[in-house]
């Protein structure tokens, strides 16, 4: 089990936001299979993502 910083965090929040100027959130959505208000709050800084969630997010983001 891997122990995602704070930091770790906020840095792929920043990823995502820069990748929802050229994607829909509902997309990203349907392709990782996390919640659209999960990814919401998410990018609102209202949550930290739960590991698993973290990984689906940044697998998509950084090899697509």
């Amino acid at each position: 089990m891997r122990n995602i910083t704070h930091e770790e965090q906020d840095k792929l929040r920043e990823i995502y936001k820069k990748r929802l100027q050229r994607e829909k959130q509902i997309w990203i959505s349907k392709v990782t299979g996390i919640n659209h208000n999960t990814l919401s709050s998410f990018k609102n800084g209202k949550i930290d993502l739960y590991e698993y969630l973290y990984e689906k997010l940044e697998k998509y983001l950084l090899n697509n």
